[in-house]
């Protein structure tokens, strides 16, 4: 698969369950060929003012985090990013997942 028909893929897939128009999906240039940044946004599910500090959040951030890398492991996804290995020898995937609270 190509890297502009993941990026489409993915675009389709995590659009089903956040909206399409919530869902960004770019593709790296240059020397960060491949990487893929993925921009979710959503409203917050509670009141405050913005603060970085608020843990509701903090906490709703990283719920949809994992509701996105949970979709692109059903989806077979996951298997089309590529990967490096970091300084302690980990694996990881070349995936930057960012979500916008409004």
């Amino acid at each position: 698969m190509r890297v502009a028909e993941r990026n489409r893929a993915i675009k389709k897939a995590l659009s089903r369950v956040f909206g399409r128009e919530n869902v960004r999906v770019r593709g790296g240039r240059g020397t960060a060929y491949g990487w893929v940044d993925i921009t979710i946004t959503q409203p917050k599910n509670h009141e405050c003012n913005g603060d970085w500090r608020c843990q509701e959040c903090a906490r709703q951030i990283e719920e949809v985090k994992r509701r996105v890398w949970d979709i692109l492991k059903e989806t077979g996804l996951i298997n089309h990013l590529y990967t490096y290995y970091d300084d302690m020898n980990e694996r990881r995937y070349e995936c930057i997942v960012q979500v916008r609270l409004v």
